[in-house]
C-alpha cells in the first residue's frame, strides 16, 4: 500500500486526496459518510479532498434522490496526468534554460589575485583541475616565474609531472639554457627575443590566467569564459605552428 500511496502522492496528491482517492476505488459509487468511514478522515477533510479529486478529473459526482453520490474515475486516469504534466514540462524547458543561461552570465568572470599568495592560488588551482591528464598552454613565458615565485616553480613542475599534467609553453629565446628550462616538464618551442613578453598568458579548462610578473605587486587576471578561452587557444595554436623546436 506504501508503494501506491507515494506514487499516487509523486502525482500531486496530498495524503488526504490519497485516503479518499483509494476509498473511492474500494467502495465504488458511495456517499460522503461511507468516504468518511473508511478514510478515517473528519468530513470537512472529505469535502476538500473530493473538490481537488474532482477538479484533477480523479473523481465525480451525481445526485441520487437529492444526495450526492461519488465515484472514483478509471485508474487509467492517472496516465493522462503524467502526461499533461510532460507537456506542461516540455512547455517550459526552454524558459527554464533561458533562466539558467541568464544565471550563468550573471557569474563573475574575471577575478584579481594578487601578491606571491594569490598566486598560488591560481597556480595550485591550475594543479587541482588539471590533475589526471588535462593540459594548459602558455605563451610569453620569459623566465619571470621563477624569478617572482623562487622554488615553487620547480615544486609546480614536480607537482605537473606527479599529477599527470601536459603542457605546451612557447618560451622566450633565451630562456633555453637556463636552469628554468631544464627543470620545466612539458613540450617547449621558443620565439625570438625581440618579442619578449613580461607576461604568461595560460589557458585551461576554458579559462585565462594572464599573469603580471613585472607589475608592482605580482597579479594574476583569472577570465572565466570558455568562448573568449577558445580565442586564445586559436591565437596560441597559431603562434605554436610558427615557433622553432
Amino acid at each position: 500500500m506504501a508503494k501506491i500511496e507515494d506514487a499516487l502522492s509523486g502525482l500531486g496528491l496530498t495524503p488526504n486526496d490519497v485516503k479518499v482517492y483509494l476509498a473511492l476505488l474500494e467502495l465504488g459509487a458511495t456517499t460522503s459518510g461511507a468516504i468518511v468511514k473508511r478514510s478515517g478522515l473528519h468530513v470537512p477533510r472529505v469535502y476538500e479532498a473530493l473538490e481537488r479529486l474532482e477538479a484533477k478529473g480523479l473523481a465525480s459526482h451525481v445526485l441520487k434522490n437529492n444526495k450526492r453520490v461519488f465515484e472514483a474515475a478509471e485508474p487509467a486516469r492517472l496516465l493522462e496526468i503524467t502526461r499533461k504534466q510532460e507537456e506542461q514540462v516540455k512547455g517550459i524547458m526552454a524558459e527554464l534554460a533561458a533562466k539558467r543561461k541568464s544565471a550563468e552570465k550573471k557569474e563573475e568572470t574575471a577575478t584579481l589575485y594578487q601578491g606571491v599568495r594569490g598566486l598560488r592560488t591560481v597556480l595550485g588551482g591550475i594543479l587541482d583541475e588539471l590533475r589526471g591528464g588535462g593540459e594548459y598552454v602558455d605563451f610569453g613565458v620569459s623566465g619571470l616565474f621563477k624569478q617572482v615565485m623562487g622554488p615553487y616553480w620547480d615544486v609546480w613542475q614536480k607537482e605537473k609531472k606527479k599529477r599527470r599534467i601536459r603542457s605546451r609553453c612557447i618560451f622566450d629565446e633565451t630562456v633555453r639554457s637556463t636552469d628554468l628550462y631544464k627543470n620545466y616538464y612539458g613540450e617547449a618551442r621558443f620565439v625570438p627575443s625581440i618579442h619578449h613578453c613580461p607576461s604568461d598568458t595560460m589557458i585551461y579548462g576554458g579559462k585565462i590566467a594572464l599573469f603580471i610578473w613585472a607589475a608592482e605587486v605580482p597579479t594574476v587576471i583569472l577570465i572565466k569564459d570558455k568562448t573568449t578561452a577558445q580565442g586564445y587557444c586559436n591565437i596560441f595554436e597559431w603562434m605554436w605552428a610558427k615557433a622553432a623546436k
